[in-house]
């Protein structure tokens, strides 16, 4: 769920009985749905974001490929792309914006049991593990500091830990924040 400018409220969820991705948007007096992506089983774990002209931006699961997907709305089409494909990757999705409007994801990546953060430049997607210290990284959540920096919290499924991640500009730092979080 995210509100537009004018407080009118944008969704984006799973369409289980099409198995796909579907966008709903609020004009303050009726609702607008639509298809985004229907390419296979999509739209799992989805994260909604809206740019500075209210545009969305949704990252979402591809249940068929097992990949991180990521679609965006420029006003008159949907562009969707592929983000990481690298094994079973992109549960658990978290979707923020930086204050140049590129997106930033925090994402499970199931065969390897971590946590995974991939950013875009402008030109192209930088993918990296944040925490790979057990079964880590599930039910992400991410947000952006004032200078863009992210920060993520997470499950550790392990240890039964909530734990914490930030990047201080040159290295992340993790910290458990509950140890009795099961």
């Amino acid at each position: 769920l995210a509100l537009d400018s004018s407080g009118n409220p944008r969704i984006s969820y799973y369409d289980n009985d099409n198995d796909s991705l579907k966008y709903a948007s609020y004009d303050g007096s009726s609702w607008n749905i639509e298809t985004v992506d229907s390419d296979g089983d999509v739209g799992q774990y989805t994260s909604l974001a809206l740019d500075s002209s209210d545009n969305p931006r949704i990252s979402y699961y591809d249940a068929t490929e097992d990949d991180l997907k990521y679609a965006s709305y420029n006003g008159s089409s949907w562009n969707i792309e592929t983000v990481d494909s690298d094994g079973n990757v992109g549960k658990y999705t978290s979707l923020a914006l930086d204050s140049s409007g590129n997106p930033r994801i925090s994402y499970y990546d199931a065969d390897n049991d971590s946590l995974k953060y991939a950013s875009y430049d402008g030109s192209s997607w930088n993918i990296e593990t944040v925490d790979s210290s057990g079964d880590v990284g599930q039910y992400t959540s991410l947000a952006l500091d004032s200078s863009g920096n992210p920060r993520i919290s997470y499950y550790d499924d392990t240890n039964d830990d909530l734990k914490y991640a930030s990047w201080n500009g040159s290295s992340w730092s993790i910290e458990e924040v509950d140890d009795d979080a099961e």
